[in-house]
């Protein structure tokens, strides 16, 4: 139980803290979409394509970030990360052109998408017993920086447009450079060595067998049915971070709903966060992330009817499931493959996540641009939700199945039992 305390929550505060600021980002490029586009002499659908070709980027990515963060440590793909990050705001601050807009955002930022699974890496390495809670506390970090920035920025909009907000991303990730210098420590290898524990969550160092473990997680229907699921997490993200500002706009909220839905989808997104943390360690995953849908499909009813108290309802209810799905996803695919290289898995899962995403952001300026409504978006997240949620329960009865049949162990892996 050593693990859990000590130093590694100090890491975990640190990794929560560049995840908030990381907020920063997520709040300009969906509340500043019309200014941006108005200033750059550009559409909806070009600011919707630049920021789709950053998740597309970061999506192909992700899986080579995760071998190489197996094999050579989180801390300097964080340090890698951060040096994308200058590089993005600097050529976006620079060459403000819709050329410089592109490579800035939709290039370099894409580029760190290499760090994704980095945070799971370190989490699942200091962490045993609280993996859930501590991965959705880091994942939390965003949701609370929206909750936080949101009335913030709004009530200062004569001043702080979004150059400004990329500026002080800009210093922020400049300051976190030599923190992560100081504050990042890889886990001694004795110290592995030494826990009961060890088995779970091996060692980041070394030469991930990739050929083996892609050929499991494509074998495996257990990961397929995860696949999906992080797919539409992914376009339910993009919809949401994205387009949910817009949606509202195009509706003519007050400004008081608006800003006080957004910051209530903040504060749900970290307590429901904490809530499913709590049901991912103690009942069955698969049955935890089934319900996590069932409250999407809920959210987006209420969004696609658009009657007065949609906003606050839509925040409550979607914020709640936001956060679970996808530590949630990759803990279910790691019980069906076993946890070996834990960056190369997380990583290859997160790509489906990231073209989820992707298609998602796309969508919503495209069928704006085509049909002057949000709703077809809307009805897609529905469908995908509603299968999600099935797929799910599909994973979770199959492993009661299992348990039932004697001398079988309870859930290791779900290959062959779907």
């Amino acid at each position: 139980m050593k693990r859990d305390r000590g130093y590694a929550w100090v890491i975990l505060i640190f990794l929560w803290m560049l995840g908030f600021a990381a907020a920063i980002s997520r709040f300009v490029m969906s509340y500043y979409q019309h200014e941006m586009a108005r200033d750059l002499s550009v559409d909806l659908t070009f600011i919707s394509f630049t920021w789709s070709v950053n998740i597309a980027v970061a999506a192909v990515c992700s899986p080579l970030g995760g071998w190489l963060t197996d094999r050579y440590g989180p801390k300097k793909m964080m340090l890698l990360n951060a040096l994308f990050g200058v590089m993005s705001m600097l050529t976006v601050l620079t060459f403000r052109h819709p050329a410089g807009f592109f490579l800035g955002l939709g290039l370099l930022s894409g580029l760190s998408g290499m760090a994704a699974s980095t945070g799971y890496v370190v989490v699942t390495s200091w962490f045993s017993r609280h993996k859930a809670k501590a991965l959705m506390i880091m994942t939390s970090a965003s949701s609370l920086g929206l909750a936080v920035l949101t009335p913030l920025f709004v009530s200062n909009r004569d001043w702080l447009d979004w150059t400004t907000a990329f500026t002080f991303t800009l210093w922020i990730t400049l300051v976190s450079i030599p923190l992560t210098l100081l504050i990042m420590k890889e886990r001694k290898r004795e110290e592995h060595e030494a826990d009961p524990s060890a088995a779970e969550s091996p060692p980041t160092a070394g030469r991930p067998r990739i050929l083996p473990i892609a050929k499991e997680m494509v074998t495996s229907r257990t990961v397929l049915l995860v696949v999906f699921a992080l797919f539409t997490c992914g376009f339910s993200m993009g919809t949401v971070e994205m387009h949910l500002m817009a949606i509202h706009r195009h509706h003519q909220i007050s400004s008081v709903m608006f800003t006080s839905s957004l910051s209530i989808l903040g504060l749900l997104e970290l307590t429901g966060g904490l809530l499913f943390a709590f049901l991912l360690d103690r009942m069955s995953r698969s049955l935890a992330l089934s319900f996590l849908y069932v409250f999407r499909i809920v959210a987006f009813t209420v969004l696609y009817l658009h009657f007065s108290a949609s906003p606050i309802l839509f925040s409550v209810i979607f914020g709640a499931s936001y956060l679970g799905a996808i530590p949630g996803g990759i803990l279910v695919a790691g019980e069906a493959i076993g946890h070996r290289s834990v960056g190369l898995q997380a990583g290859t899962l997160l790509i489906f996540h990231q073209a989820g995403a992707v298609l998602g952001s796309f969508s919503g300026g495209f069928l704006y641009d085509l049909t002057n409504s949000y709703q077809a978006l809307i009805g897609i997240n529905l469908i995908f939700s509603a299968l999600s949620a099935t797929g799910y329960y599909q994973i979770h009865r199959a492993s009661n199945r299992r348990r039932s049949v004697p001398g079988q162990p309870g859930g290791a892996s779900l290959k062959k039992s779907l």
